[in-house]
């Protein structure tokens, strides 16, 4: 793998790490102050909100095309491309999923 390509997959995660980092905060987030509401849990539970994370997950969803068209169809596998989608993809799943489920 040379450093034009570890370039990319840097430029790309740190695009993709950002874009669901925005689509998945929730609205009412910003009241968590460690007083009366102290986690994410708190919101979902006090707060009265809508539920965004399905359109956030869909218009996110689409960020893992490149990595799995570079990995399996140009059948460019390198540790460092296997990595970077494993950890992008475990970012995602924590953010619209996990963190909701230990609540």
């Amino acid at each position: 793998m040379n450093w034009k390509s570890i370039t990319y997959n840097i430029i790309w995660f740190s695009i993709s790490f950002s874009l669901i980092l925005i689509f998945s905060t929730q609205d009412k987030e910003w009241f968590i102050n460690g007083r009366e509401i102290n986690n994410i849990c708190d919101v979902m539970t006090s707060i009265e909100s809508d539920d965004i994370r399905f359109f956030g997950a869909i218009l996110t969803l689409p960020l893992f095309f490149p990595f799995l068209y570079a990995i399996f169809w140009k059948k460019q596998h390198s540790i460092w491309q296997f990595s970077v989608f494993i950890l992008l993809m475990l970012f995602w799943l924590w953010r619209f999923i996990f963190r909701y489920l230990i609540c």
